[in-house]
């Protein structure tokens, strides 16, 4: 964690530059609630969910570089064998939102996000499901 100012003055950078980020995300996200299959999109989506990690990591701030770092890595399990489903989308949407809740509630002295991480488990459990492939109706998964 940096100190008190050294934190201050990465604050507003730090703000304005996930913002920037999650727009990105979103856009990318609109685009694939239109078109779910498209690539372009897809990696749209991932590299700007990694450049937010990277970013949130540079800061510090370990509880949102390591929530888009998974949210990343499950997006990219899940669509590299077809397209995002709906239910995928939102749950991908629901994530960006909280990042976008969590980037808000920093504390602009400190850096410290004093809450825990139960909501981004939950998501991360929720879009790890629907990333798993489903058995074919009628066969028996094992």
């Amino acid at each position: 964690m940096l100190s008190n100012n050294d934190w201050q003055q990465k604050h507003d950078e730090f703000l304005s530059t996930s913002q920037a980020l999650l727009y990105k995300s979103e856009e990318c996200l609109s685009h694939l609630e239109m078109i779910p299959d498209d690539e372009d999109a897809t990696g749209c989506l991932l590299t700007t969910l990694r450049m937010l990690a990277r970013e949130a990591e540079a800061a510090p701030v370990p509880c949102i570089a390591e929530f888009s770092s998974k949210l990343c890595q499950l997006l990219k399990s899940g669509s590299q064998t077809r397209e995002l489903s709906q239910e995928t989308l939102r749950t991908v949407k629901n994530c960006l939102t909280l990042i976008s809740w969590q980037v808000e509630l920093l504390d602009p002295q400190t850096g410290e996000l004093t809450m825990d991480n139960n909501e981004q488990l939950e998501l991360l459990d929720q879009l790890a499901g629907l990333s798993t492939p489903q058995a074919p109706a009628g066969t028996t998964r094992r």
